[in-house]
């Protein structure tokens, strides 16, 4: 069936009794549709919503202290063409006005004030709630404080792998800004505890710091980055070191030299030289009628993980010199 007889079909339906009254039935539910719309967009409705908050006209010389809250909630009551339009565009900005609040060191707004500014900003809405209900921000006019970091970490590698030497920090030094005299007892400023278990591969985590009471840290947060590389296992032959032996006599053991097995990073494997000391205490089998003296070791490189003796006792025998 071609196009043209399709339309005729249609055409000849639209003319008849039941087609005109289906016609009529969809113009007046048209009708219908739009009054009831133009109805609920102007009846008044109640909303929550969330508005970012920015301070606005702060001098150059003035540095915020306190926490200030990313979002103010809004309760708000006004016209459903109203809520449409905020519904479909971006929430408009709680704007503080750091010259109207300013008392002292502080800016002070109260529940007053915050319904104030908002109810600007929603182009009159009636404001029911705010939350919080006040805000009081201080703020400092002294120059910063640079103090060092230190990270409080606790990592713990896997089974195959190692932390090589300590964590790269993306800053080193933080500007320290407070409403007081920092106490004498502050030297450096800490992060918040860090703690990953079983990693086998560098790792970067974000981390806050901490700040002193009544005072600010920028920035507030650092990467701590901590370095992991693969262990190689690797087993060498150590002379065992007699020890505590009397003048005029001589300990020999058998064999006199003893497999040591260590795990060593990758970045020593080829640029380090290990040092090893196995030592067969003397005293140990003096006077004694076993046959087999003890073997420990006395001493390794920091950088060997995993240092053990492929046997924990040698034979031996007593020379009078």
């Amino acid at each position: 069936m071609n196009i043209k007889a399709i339309m005729h079909r249609i055409r000849a339906a639209a003319r008849s009794r039941r087609g005109h009254n289906a016609i009529v039935f969809l113009v007046f539910l048209f009708i219908a549709a739009v009054l009831w719309c133009v109805i609920a967009f102007n009846d008044q409705s109640q909303a929550d919503i969330r508005m970012p908050v920015r301070v606005t006209h702060v001098p150059d010389s003035v540095t915020i202290v306190s926490q200030i809250p990313p979002t103010i909630a809004i309760s708000l009551q006004t016209r459903g063409t109203q809520l449409l339009k905020i519904g479909l565009t971006r929430p408009p900005v709680f704007n503080i006005d750091f010259r109207m609040y300013r008392q002292g060191n502080t800016l002070r707004l109260t529940d007053t004030d915050l319904k104030a500014i908002a109810r600007g900003a929603l182009d009159g809405a009636a404001i029911a709630v705010v939350s919080p209900d006040s805000l009081s921000l201080a703020f400092t006019t002294q120059p910063p404080v640079i103090l060092p970091v230190n990270p409080d970490f606790i990592a713990i590698p896997g089974p195959q792998a190692a932390i090589s030497g300590n964590p790269i920090l993306s800053a080193d030094s933080v500007k320290v800004y407070s409403t007081r005299r920092l106490p004498g007892n502050i030297s450096a400023i800490t992060t918040e505890p860090l703690r990953v278990n079983g990693i086998n591969e560098t790792t970067t985590r974000r981390v806050r710091l901490i700040a002193p009471p009544h005072s600010r840290v920028v920035p507030d947060s650092i990467d701590v980055t901590i370095t992991v590389e693969p262990l190689i296992f690797k087993t060498r032959k150590v002379t065992v070191e007699a020890v505590n032996v009397p003048e005029g006599q001589k300990l020999i053991t058998f064999p006199a030299q003893i497999d040591v097995m260590y795990m060593i990073p990758v970045s020593d494997y080829k640029t380090s030289d290990p040092y090893i000391r196995v030592t067969a205490d003397y005293r140990s089998v003096a006077g004694g009628k076993s046959r087999m003296v003890r073997l420990r070791i006395a001493d390794a490189s920091e950088n060997l993980l995993n240092v053990h003796l492929a046997a924990d006792s040698a034979e031996y025998i007593i020379e009078h010199l």
